[in-house]
Order: C-alpha cells, then structure tokens, then sequence
C-alpha cells in the first residue's frame, strides 16, 4: 500500500467526529524509570507506534503513563499486563530497576543510593496549542525499599530542565519547591493522595471523564483481549449507568407498605386476641365448675366431722364404764394372791428347817464346776494329739520326743513345757528360713526364664533380641539424628552388617569381636553428628553402648595378613571394611597350639585365643547365648535358649518340693499359748475326780431326806404356787385390760380433742355459699341415708377430674398466648396469669374505629405512593430507555459512515431476552397513565396504577415489581443484602434491555443483518476480533464524548487510544482499516505490536518508535517521523 500522508489525514466529512478540540498527548518525561535513566519521548496528534522485541520496553514506557492516567501506584492490576495476564511486577521494581541475574529467580537491582524518579504527561490543546502537564514523583529509599510519593499539575510544557538538577533527577521537595516559586496556586498543584489527585484529574484535567468507567475500559483496552461478552461489553461502555434516585418512590412506596401491613396485621392480631379469649372462657368455666365442687367437698367434710365427734363422745362413756367393772375385778383377785403366798411361805419354812434346799442348792453348784473343768480336759487331749504329728518329723530331737511323751502323760512340770515351746519354736524358725531361701531361689530361675522366654520370643518374630539398652541408644540416636538432620538416618547395630563365610569359623569371629560387635553404625556424612548426640547420653546407662567413627573409618587403611579372620567376614556397607581390616586382619587362623605359638595374634576354630603370649579361652556365652552375627546365629541362639529354658524347669521343680514341704510343717502345733495357761488346763484336771466324789456324797444325802416327810411337803407346796401362778396371770391379764382400756379412754379423748380442733379450724374459715348451700342440701334431701364421707370421695373424685381438664385449658390458654408473644414480642403480657384482663383491654383497643382511620390513611399514602413511583421510576425509566435508544443510533450514524474494509457494523440494543424482558412493554407502553386522586380506598384498587387498557395489560407484573422495593421486615443480613441487589438490579434501565452488535452484509437487493453476539463465539482471528474492536472503539468515543456536537461548550477531553497487539490476528489490509477507523473516530492512539509485524503497520501509521533493550539492562528508543519510514524499513531488511 502506498498512501500518502495526505491521506491519512483526511479532513473531518459530515456526520464523522474529526478532531475538533482536544487534548493530545504531545510527550512524556521519564527519569529513573526501570531501565530508563532519561528520557523525553514526543507524540504526534495522529498515529504513533512502537515496536521492538519482546522484552525491549515497550510496556514499560506504558505502565509509567497508566500510572498517571488512572493516579494509581499500585500497579499490580495493570504492571506488564499487555504482555502477561499473571505478571506481578511491583512499583519497586520500576523504580529501581531489577535485574535477573540468574536462572535461579536471582536478581539484583540498578539503583542500589537513594534516588528519585520522575514521570510527566504534557498534554496540548489541539486548538489552542496551550500545554498543561500532570506528573508524579517519588523518592526511594534503598534500605528499607520504603517509596514517598507526590502527584502534581501544572499549566504549561515540560520543564526545560527536564525535572533535573543537574546530573539527577528532583526529589519530592525540589518539585514542590519549584512549583511554589514559579507559578502561583490556580497554576499548579501536588498532593500525596491518590484518590484526591484521581477526582481532580479527570473532573477537570483531563475534561471530565467517568472516573468508573474510564479507567477500567482503558486497562481493558491496552491488553485488548476482551475477556468480556460483547453483550456485557455494549451494556457497560455504551449504555452508560444512570443514577436514578428512586429513595423518594421507595420510601412512599415503603410507607404504603408499612401501613396497609399495619392493618393487616392488626387484624390478624384481633382474631389472635378473640383466640385467646375463647380458651380463658374454657379455662374459666372449668374454674366455676372446680370452685363449686370443692365447696361441696369441704361443707360434706363439716357434716362427717361433726357426725363422728358425736359417734366419738357416746364410745368415750361405754369405756369408761368397762373400766371401773375391771378395776373392781382387779382388786378381789389381788386379795387372793395375797392368801395363797401366804401358805406357800408357811411350807417353805417347814421345808427348809430339815436341810433339803442347802444340799440342793451345793449340788447345783457343782455342777456348774464340773461342766468347766471338762473343757479342760478336752483341749488338753486336742493339744496332746496335735503334739503327737511331730513325733514323725526327721527335724525332731529326742528331747523334743521326751517332753511331748510327758505332756501326753500329765506329768510334765512348768520348766518342761517352756523348754518343750522353745524347741518347736526353734525348728519353726529354721523351717521357715529354709522356706525363704527355696522361695529366693524359685523367683531368680522365674525371672531368669521370663528373660530367657522373651528373648526366645524377639528371636523367633526375626529380632536378634539385642540387649534392652542398646535398643535405647539405637532408638534415642535415630530421633535425635532426625531433629538435627530432618532426614530419617538408618542406625544400625554392626553384628546387623556382617557375615561369616564359613560355618567352621563363625564362633571364633563371634567371641574375638566380643562387645564390639554391638556398636553402633550410621553413615559416614551423619557420623559426627552421631558423634557429638553420643555425648548427650547418660554414661551410668549407657557406658556399654559405643558409635564407630564411620567418616574417619572410611578414610583409612589397614593392612590384612595372609590367613587373617578378617577374610572369613563380609560386610553389608562398604564403609565398615577397613573397620573389620582394623580388628581381625593380624587375627590368624591357627588349627594347633603350635601354630598359635608362631604368630603374635591367633585363634584356633574352637575359640583359644593366643594374644601378647598368653594363651586363653573365649567366654563361650560370647558365641553361643551372645551370638549376632548372620542369619544362623538366630537359629543357635534359639536352640541354647529352649534347652536353658528346659534346664530351668529342672532347676525348679527341688526347690518348690522344699517350700510345700516346709509349709507343712509350718502349720503343726506351736504351743501358742502360755505355759501358765497350759500348767492351769492340767490343775483342773487333778481336781475332776475330787468334786465328782463331793457331788456324789450330796446327792446321796438328798436321797435320804427325800425318803422322809419333805417328800409330801413339796408335793403341797407345789400345788400352792401352781394356784397362786395362776391368780397371778389372771391379775395380769386384769391389767392388760385395764391398761387397754385407758389406752382406749385415751385415744378416744385425743380423737375428740382432735376432731374438735378440725371442726373448729374447718369453720373458722368457712364462708357459706347461699347457692351452693341450697344445692347441696337440695341433693343430701334426696339420700335417704347420706354417707357424708363417701359424698366427699365422689365431689373430690370429680375434683381431681376436673382440675385435669382446668389444667388442660390453661395450658392451651398458655400455648395460644406464646404463640401470639412470639409473633408480636414487644407486648410485654404475662403468660400464665389466671386472668385475661392486658389482653381483653388490648382487644377492646385495637378492636375500636383506629382500623378505619388507618384506612383512610393508607388511602392517601397510596395515592402519594402512586405519584412518585410514576415520576421517581417509571417515567426516569421510560427516559433513561429512550436516551440509550436515541445514543445508539447517533453511535451508528457515526460508524455506519466510517470505512471498515467490506465490513459494516451496527449496535443493538431492545427488549432483554430473559425473563426481566417482560416488564419492558410495561414501561415503554403508550398508554402508561394514571390520575392518583382517582385511586379508590379500597385495598383491592389502590395499588392499581395504570389506566382501564395499561392495568389490564401489566397490574401483575406491576405488583410484582413493586414488591422488590419493599424490604422484607425481620430480615437477615443476607437477605437484605440480597433485597438491596435486586432493588439496585431493577432501578437500574439497562436490566430491561438486551445489548448486541450486527454485521451488515450489503448484497446486490438487499441488506443482510447478522447478530454477531453468538457468531463472535464460533470464529476466530480477524472476523472474531473487528465487531470487539468496533465496540471498544464505540465505548471511547462515548467516554471521551466525541459524538457530542461542536457546537456544545464542554472542556476538550484526551483522546488516547493505547493498544497492545491489538491487531495480531488481522492481515495488512484489515490493519489498515482499523487504522482508518481510530483515524475517522478523531483518537490519538499508541499502538504496540513486535517488529516481526512492523510491515502491517508502518506505512499506516505517523510516527514510529523502535525500542531495543539489549543487555536487559538500559532501553534505548529511536523515533522515526513518516519522512524517515524509508530508513526504518531499509535498517529492518537489512537486520
């Protein structure tokens, strides 16, 4: 293509925007900025393009004029974005320019003293050519990367000094002083806010732009991958938001609410409260019925009470009547009794005077003696027979044997017997040492088969069954290795890492190595540590346990003699070689003892050791019960350790024979009590036979006098007592009764006392019931004998009855009244009060004429309501609508007269094709009108806000809507936020539209139109990219309002367009027209693409700058005007 310059500067036609009056972007000013020491870069008004490798600077030159047009010093939303979604480049990393300097993620940085950096925008009238200029500067400090900061302004160009003094750049305090003394202050400005700097900026610097939607679609823009749906795009940058104020409408709205739900809820309250008074009046009548039938129950409980005080008083006089017959009764037997005791007295002495009651009464005492003297002799004769068992005993001495033949003849004296407790005492205690010491004896071969049991136990699971401490050690140094190295390290024990080749010689290596054979082994790279862990164990403990050296082991070397031990063993770990070098390499292998004699070191197969001239046996335990080394040694050690578990049986079995044996004899007769005690059983018994003898003598003389008269004397007396006895129990059983009957008298008394107390009691407090008096006589009347205590059971049968059914209504009166509490909580009402009263007084005022003065009131806020939904809703809808309406189409009376290569494109926008679609003829309805003083007052009409035709349409969909606006009451916070969503949704007008773009395809009859919103989705390339492209370029020229017509004042707005790789799907021709476009849309663009697609652009575009960043160190940028376009392409060819 060879255009001219001339043509790409076409003058502005009719119907398309030109320039007209703008600010352009004429330089920018960059000291210390990444890879930039200084530099000053010129823009044309037109066209500018840069270009270079990947990497050379070009975003870098970007980012620093992003960070003033959106006055933002974070960055890390739009850092290198146009060549990295995921970039994460930092403002410090500008600044100070980081360096990669490694493949490790290394870096260093280029300004490593304190410094400032500087960047300006100076940006001119199109008209006027007056210059104005915003800038930042920031000072950083090195050590600690902490950065101050100053955005500014200021009428006129750059600085000749370029914002240096000298060989540096400004600082914060050399620009503000500045600013002060060279302009006064309408002229300039600096502040350290964002925020505050970014209202300035585009309210007044940069003629008035969204200071929403300006900077997002600018960052979108740069990247230009429109992650976006065209839909949402067209929504967002081409309808723009409009901010309805609906609080007033909602508010009316709301207030309407509030009242007609006061209403509605006060008549709900109502049948609440009607609810609650039909179960007090159940509750209550259940009361009555209660009331009346205890009063019947205790008025019958007077009448029973009185009835048996009278029953009482008659029985009190029948008793005390029997009571003065039996006392009389009493009296006449007590007169015989005293007659008959008499004569028994008189017989008695008669007897007494012959003797007979002396010997009777010795003869009883004796046999009282003779009872006790025979338990002597039985214990005597126990203790003889228990004596006897020790005559078998081998342990007993013949004067033991002697002393018990006395015992057993009752000849032994107090000497002999303590003799004799001494003698059994001693061999008891020699028994019982014997007992001991067998009993010592069993416990050591237990413990000893316990340990030789789980041993045998760890052997056959496959543990070599190490010694108990060694086990410790080895556990302790893997943890404590662990926690030094984070790495699990293998200890193991050295016996672990070898073996013997040849069977013949297996116990010699075994029982030379000894204890060496249980050391401790870890690598060579953890020995030292090991070592040094070693240290920390307690030496009383662990004395017996050592760790090899294995670092310093592995480094040595040791020689090894022809026929040494050592070339029997190998090893697991090479590292252990030189070790077994060390100890049995001079070790040679000898058959006789005169081998041994002609080396220094030797040792035959059967483990005799000659070493320093002397010739010495090997502990056998070393290579038999201690024996590690290799698989076999497991298998030897079982079979020693079975047949010592059988020898320790064998060892048992004596020992547990003598402690039965000694447990025996142990339980023989000891003498346990003392001798005197045993002296006094055998007194007693010398003095049985004398008392038998006395015993006999008196009864014979009992037998004597019986023969004479006491015989006969007895017999008479007898018969008195037996009388007399019987007069007695008659006299008793007289006063048994007696005592009975004053019992009887007694309680009988205490009864009236007391019967009289609770009759008073009963009518002290008994208010008579006229009503009740009358019924109740009414009904006794008709008994003919009334039994008052069953009347009583049967009313306070029904009592209990009925209070069940009292406690059943009141409970449900309590359930209503919750429920009715819960639904309104701030009634303050007591639940289980016996009376109605808050709540019948509520009913009685919420039940007045109030509900028809709410009416009327909801009948005028209706109206009101009415007023502003039509003005503050839906008729700002109405015109929000009609306006994206009438932007759309100069939008594509703009574009439709723009050429786009073959291709024509228009934007859509219509009723939303979702379901918020429906309320969009609702709005846009012609016959949308309504007069609110014709509201009704009725509830059914007042919300109705449309006319006959409108309201028959849409008074559904109209309520539906207007619900929205109403936040639900008693609502969550999640639920508010979701009401406050759906209120923003719909007060917004894009909700009921749908945005989209066409293609128009012009064919030989007709215009064909292609919605381009789902075919965007199916292609690729440049056909998927230009309708974006439209569209973005659209939204600019409504942000930067260039379809606004000349002839309106407003301050001249920048018109910068930057894109990165925005055409990289495009071929030469469709680059060409998108350049034509931002050309007739009047924007001043920056274009960024890699010099391998410089041929699409260069002859298009007014002004090329060519970045290249060799070393990844400084960025150099050449500008080509378009005279000088030649040179480029020939310098590109050449390259």
């Amino acid at each position: 293509m060879n255009r001219t310059a001339q043509e790409h500067s076409p003058a502005p036609q009719e119907g398309t925007p030109g320039k007209s009056r703008f600010l352009a972007l004429s330089r920018i000013c960059l000291n210390n900025w990444h890879y930039i020491s200084r530099r000053t870069l010129s823009f044309n008004e037109n066209i500018n393009f840069f270009t270079g490798h990947s990497g050379s600077g070009k975003s870098t030159v970007i980012d620093a004029m992003q960070i003033l047009l959106y006055a933002n010093t974070d960055g890390r939303g739009f850092f290198n974005k146009a060549a990295a979604d995921d970039s994460d480049r930092s403002l410090i990393e500008y600044l100070r320019g980081m360096v990669n300097i490694g493949d490790n993620n290394e870096f260093s940085y280029l300004r490593n003293q304190n410094f400032s950096s500087t960047i300006v925008l100076e940006l001119k009238r199109s008209d006027t050519g007056e210059c104005q200029c915003v800038g930042i500067v920031f000072d950083v400090e090195t050590a600690t990367n902490d950065i101050s900061r100053r955005f500014f302004w200021h009428k006129g160009p750059v600085w000749e000094n370029e914002y240096r003094t000298g060989k540096r750049t400004m600082s914060i305090a050399e620009v503000e002083s500045y600013l002060q003394s060279h302009y006064n202050k309408e002229e300039c400005f600096a502040t350290s806010h964002n925020e505050r700097f970014r209202r300035i900026l585009y309210d007044t610097y940069l003629g008035g732009l969204d200071p929403e939607k300006f900077p997002l679609l600018f960052k979108r823009a740069i990247p230009f991958r429109m992650n976006i749906k065209l839909e949402d795009f067209v929504k967002e940058y081409i309808c723009m938001e409009m901010d309805i104020h609906i609080e007033d409408m909602q508010e009316s709205v709301m207030q309407y609410g509030r009242m007609r739900k006061k209403i509605e809820d006060t008549c709900v309250e109502i049948r609440d409260l009607e609810e609650i008074r039909q179960a007090f009046a159940s509750y209550e009548e259940k009361e009555n019925q209660i009331k009346k039938c205890t009063y019947f129950v205790k008025k019958l409980e007077i009448l029973d009470l009185q009835t048996q005080v009278r029953t009482l008083a008659d029985k009190l006089n029948l008793a005390k009547t029997d009571l003065l017959r039996q006392e009389e009764a009493r009296a006449g037997v007590e007169t015989q009794i005293a007659d008959l005791t008499e004569q028994s007295d008189d017989l008695l002495r008669r007897i007494a005077s012959t003797g007979y009651e002396d010997l009777k009464q010795q003869a009883e005492s004796l046999n009282e003696l003779l009872e006790r003297l025979g338990k002597s002799e039985a214990r005597w004769q126990q203790t003889t027979q228990a004596l006897k068992c020790w005559e078998e005993e081998d342990i007993t001495s013949n004067q033991t044997l002697w002393d018990i033949e006395e015992f057993e003849n009752r000849t032994i004296d107090e000497h002999t017997l303590c003799r004799l407790k001494e003698s059994i005492g001693s061999m008891c205690t020699d028994t019982e040492k014997q007992r001991q010491e067998a009993s010592s004896v069993i416990r050591d071969l237990k413990n000893k088969e316990k340990q030789t049991k789980d041993e045998l136990e760890k052997l056959r699971s496959g543990s070599k069954a190490y010694p108990k401490y060694l086990e410790n050690a080895r556990t302790f140094l893997q943890r404590r290795l662990l926690e030094e190295t984070g790495k699990g390290v293998d200890v193991h024990v050295l016996a672990d890492l070898l073996e013997v080749k040849n069977a013949q010689w297996r116990n010699a290596v075994e029982g030379y190595l000894g204890s060496q054979k249980l050391s401790l082994v870890v690598a060579p790279g953890y020995a030292k540590a090991a070592l040094k862990i070693y240290g920390e164990l307690d030496k009383k403990e662990y004395h017996s346990v050592a760790v090899l050296d294995t670092e310093k082991i592995s480094g040595s070397q040791h020689a090894v003699l022809p026929n040494a031990l050592s070339r029997e063993v190998t090893v697991r770990e090479s590292y252990i070689q030189p070790y077994m070098d060390l100890l049995l390499g001079k070790v040679i292998k000898c058959q006789t003892i005169e081998d041994l004699r002609e080396c220094r070191i030797g040792i035959t197969p059967d483990c005799m050791l000659y070493h320093s001239y002397r010739l010495q046996y090997i502990n056998p335990d070393q290579y038999s019960k201690f024996a590690y080394i290799g698989k076999d040694s497991m298998r030897r050690r079982i079979r020693l350790l079975e047949q010592e578990l059988e020898s320790l049986g064998v060892q048992r079995k004596p020992h547990e024979e003598v402690v039965r044996e000694c447990q025996r004899i142990l339980t023989l007769e000891q003498l346990s009590l003392e001798p005197g005690e045993y002296m006094e059983w055998l007194k007693d018994i010398g003095s049985w036979n004398e008392k038998q003898r006395e015993k006999k003598r008196i009864l014979q003389k009992l037998e004597k006098l019986k023969v004479q008269n006491v015989d006969q004397l007895e017999q008479e007396r007898k018969a008195v007592v037996s009388l007399c006895d019987g007069k007695k129990r008659e006299r008793d059983e007289l006063l048994n009764m007696i005592r009975d009957k004053e019992n009887e008298i007694s309680r009988y008394q205490n009864a009236a006392i007391a019967l009289n107390v609770t009759l008073t009691d009963q009518e002290r407090g008994w208010e008579t019931n006229q009503d009740f008096e009358s019924q109740l006589a009414g009904y006794l009347s008709s008994k003919d004998h009334p039994r008052y205590d069953r009347e009583r059971e049967s009313y306070a049968a029904r009592c209990v009855k009925l209070t069940e059914s009292r406690d059943t209504a009141f409970q449900n009166l309590m359930t209503v009244r919750t429920d009715y509490l819960r639904r309104y909580p701030n009634r303050n009402f007591p639940v289980n009060t016996k009376d109605n009263q808050a709540y019948d007084h509520l009913l009685k005022s919420l039940s007045c004429d109030h509900l028809d003065e709410y009416r009327k009131k909801a009948a005028e806020q209706a109206r009101a309501a009415v007023e502003h939904f039509k003005n503050d809703f839906m008729y700002k809808i109405r015109s929000a609508i009609r306006e994206a309406m009438l932007r759309k189409d100069e939008l594509n009376r703009i574009i439709s007269r723009l050429d786009f290569g073959k291709d024509k494109y228009q934007f859509v926008i219509g009723r939303n094709r979702g379901a918020d679609g429906r309320y969009y003829d609702m709005f846009m309805d012609e016959s949308l009108e309504v007069n609110p003083s014709e509201l009704a007052d009725s509830f059914d009409h007042q919300m109705d806000l449309f006319t006959a035709q409108h309201e028959n349409r849409y008074g559904e969909l109209m309520g539906e809507l207007i619900s929205i606006f109403i936040p639900p009451e008693n609502a969550n916070p999640q639920q508010m936020e979701e009401a406050k969503r759906n209120m923003d949704k719909y007060a917004d007008y894009r909700t009921y539209l749908s945005f989209d773009m066409q293609q128009l395809i012009q064919n030989e009859d007709e215009v064909i139109k292609i919605r381009l919103s789902r075919m965007i989705k199916k292609n690729s390339g440049g056909e998927g990219q230009n309708p974006l492209y439209v569209a973005l370029l659209a939204s600019f020229a409504q942000a930067y309002r260039i379809n606004l017509s000349p002839k309106m004042e407003r301050n001249p707005t920048i018109r910068l367009v930057v894109l990165d790789e925005a055409f990289s799907k495009m071929d030469a021709e469709k680059v060409a027209s998108c350049i034509e476009l931002i050309r007739g849309l009047g924007f001043q663009a920056i274009i960024s693409a890699t010099n391998d697609k410089i041929q699409n652009y260069v002859e298009n575009v007014d002004k090329t700058f060519v970045f290249a960043n060799p070393n990844k160190k400084s960025i150099s940028i050449q500008e080509f005007e378009r005279e000088r376009f030649p040179e480029l392409i020939k310098d590109l060819e050449e390259e």
